[in-house]
Parts: C-alpha cells; structure tokens; sequence
C-alpha cells in the first residue's frame, strides 16, 4: 500500500501566484531545478508527460513522470514518477501543494507517495537524498523569485 516516503515543507518569501508560476511549469524544470541538464514537455495540461535529466548521482538520472492533476485553484500538483533508479519503491506519485500564508509568503510542500524500500538503510538514504533535493528546489525558486523584487 502506497505511503507518504517523503515529506518537506518550506516557507518561500514570495506570493504564491508567482510561485505556483515556476511550479505549474510543467517540463521547464532545467530553468529553475538545481541538478537537472535537462527536461521537456510531451503533451500539455493533464497527462502530459515530462522527462527531466539529471545529473550523475545515486539515486536518480532520468525520470518520466505524468501530470494526474494541476489544479491552479487548489495550487496542487500531483504526478505520476517512473524512475528505474529506484524501482523497488513501486507505484509513486509525487505532489506540490501551495498555500498562500499573508500574500507575500507561501508555504509549499512537496511530498512522495510510495512504498518503503525492502533494505531500510537504503529506503533511509534515499528519503534523505530526495528530501534534501526538495529542500534545494524551494530555495532555488526564492532565490529567483527575490532576486527580481
């Protein structure tokens, strides 16, 4: 049965309209993901698919992942990942959820969907990896989205 694997929270200082922009834009990631040489975008809106590139590392290289839902009202976005890195976590979904704190301050959370890995040492330090990468992508997002205010 699928579970929450990973789960990050972040306040980024910068109103969610503009974040749900960098977010929503499904297959652009090599714009604003650190780690990523680089993405496209088959297909638009739900059930489009995106393949992003990454660079070397242990635990994920190339992922295709299929939009389920963009909801702009809601600000979530949930998606379908294959990843052959990590094939023993099953079926996972990966979702985006933007919540508008005080119109300046968004709080954004990102989490996974999946199954435990069979070796916990290595379910650890994957949890670990993909954690510590959803931590590095909301700050990129800040960074760029400050850097302009």
């Amino acid at each position: 049965m699928p579970q929450v694997i990973t789960d990050v929270t972040q306040t980024i200082h910068a109103p969610i309209g503009q974040v749900w922009g960098i977010v929503a834009s499904f297959g652009a990631e090599s714009l604003w993901f650190p780690g990523v040489v680089s993405s496209s975008l088959e297909g638009y809106g739900p059930g489009a698919v995106r393949t992003i590139h990454f660079e070397e590392n242990p635990w994920v290289n190339l992922v295709r992942e299929q939009m389920v839902v963009c909801d702009p009202v809601k600000h979530l976005l949930r998606f379908r990942v294959q990843n052959d890195d990590v094939s023993d976590a099953g079926e996972i979904y990966s979702n985006m959820v933007l919540e508008d704190i005080d119109g300046k301050t968004t709080k954004f959370r990102w989490f996974a969907e999946g199954e435990v890995l069979p070796d916990p040492v290595q379910h650890e330090n994957m949890r670990e990896y993909v954690e510590a990468m959803y931590h590095r992508c909301a700050d990129s997002i800040e960074q760029k989205l400050t850097a302009k205010a």
